[in-house]
């Protein structure tokens, strides 16, 4: 899962060019394609991951010598899991590709009728003249299909790269990984037995502002820390920002079962404290609790029961978030607050205290995009 906030300061650049307004804004296409490309990156790495494993279980004999060190490196490969670092690169890359817009100045206006063919009428020669040869014909013949081939197959439209645009980007990957002996096998058949599963991880790949957040029973265990160039003015990926993809921030957490994964926009850390986000997930699963309490063992009653109810706390959480930061969000400094009055200390949010802090005023609520994914670890179903 993954959160890409598009930076809002290119609205202002594109609403004083032509034509501006129409149409999804260069930071959006951005973010939306860079989420869609790492999606695409996490399936291929999983897919070869698990074509990796089951191919260890399909080798002969005669492959033995050849395959030795083939097979020592899938092993290490296996070992160290999906590398999200190259799956961040790997959406870049192919973000920028895919970011670009028409070429208004080499675009060829397409032929809205049928090409004329200028043969048609010469099937038939005029009295006097002879016909034409089968060569002549021929040739004719082949020019007219070109022709054809330039409406029904036209060229594909020029375009430019798109300067315009950026975003941050937060990206999470569950794996189990499975710990193996690092000593060298005996032969292709009977390497060193594997041992039992190591813990489940997930591993964080983050750029920018938004927020990442593991909460674990009632506590905080993880957050990231946000990467500013200056106030109010995040680290960022795009065609004019010299930031890349190795310049994120790359971690790994173990996890477990009921462990509450959030990860947001800025919109919802501008507004809310992390106590309030705490606030809402002890307050979201309580019912949760509570049920799983009444109809399960004692060794049962520590979680949330059920993939249903694993997926029932995750959309109300949400919601619950997504509501509360935007209640926030629209507040307004009240009217009767004096010009230089600071407001009290339960009123400020974190955007007010980040702007005192360099100087700068601000009061009530910070409007902007509100985007939060909620997860709940689940433990693994064996069959």
């Amino acid at each position: 899962m993954g959160v890409a906030d598009g930076v809002g300061g290119w609205s202002r650049v594109r609403r004083n060019t032509k034509g501006g307004d129409s149409g999804p804004s260069p930071s959006a296409l951005f973010a939306r394609r860079l989420m869609h490309y790492c999606s695409e990156e996490v399936e291929a790495a999983s897919a070869e991951s698990s074509a990796d494993s089951s191919a260890l279980e399909t080798l002969s004999d005669i492959d033995a010598d050849e395959l030795r060190m083939e097979l020592e490196d899938t092993l290490e490969d296996l070992e160290d899991g999906i590398d999200i670092l190259q799956i961040f690169e790997n959406a870049y890359e192919k973000t920028m590709q895919a970011h670009v817009c028409p070429d208004d100045a080499h675009s060829d206006p397409r032929p809205t009728t049928a090409p004329h063919d200028s043969s048609s009428s010469a099937h038939i020669p005029p009295a006097g003249q002879s016909a034409r040869s089968p060569e002549q014909a021929a040739s004719t013949h082949s020019l007219s299909s070109s022709s054809w081939s330039s409406v029904l197959s036209p060229p594909p439209p020029k375009t430019k790269r798109l300067i315009e645009g950026s975003s941050t980007a937060l990206l999470a990957v569950l794996e189990h990984p499975t710990a193996r002996s690092r000593s060298r096998p005996h032969g292709l058949f009977s390497p060193s037995p594997r041992t039992a599963p190591g813990p489940a991880v997930i591993r964080i790949a983050h750029l920018g502002d938004s927020m990442g957040m593991l909460i674990r029973g009632d506590e905080i265990v993880w957050r990231t820390d946000e990467m500013w160039w200056n106030f109010n003015t995040p680290v960022q990926l795009g065609p004019a920002s010299p930031t890349r993809p190795r310049d994120a921030q790359v971690c790994t957490l173990p996890v477990q079962a009921d462990d509450i994964l959030i990860l947001a926009s800025d919109g919802l850390s501008d507004n809310l404290w992390d106590e309030d986000v705490l606030d809402e997930v002890v307050r979201a699963r309580r019912p949760f609790l509570a049920a799983a309490s009444a109809s399960a063992t004692p060794a049962q009653q520590t979680g949330v029961r059920g993939q249903l109810g694993r997926q029932a706390l995750a959309a109300m959480l949400s919601e619950a978030l997504c509501s509360r930061a935007r209640r926030v969000a629209e507040m307004r400094r009240s009217p009767h607050r004096k010009e230089g009055e600071s407001d009290g200390e339960d009123e400020e949010i974190p955007f007010a205290r980040r702007a005192r802090e360099h100087g700068k005023a601000f009061r009530g609520g910070k409007p902007d995009d509100i985007s939060v994914l909620v997860a709940v670890v689940s433990p693994v179903q064996t069959p």
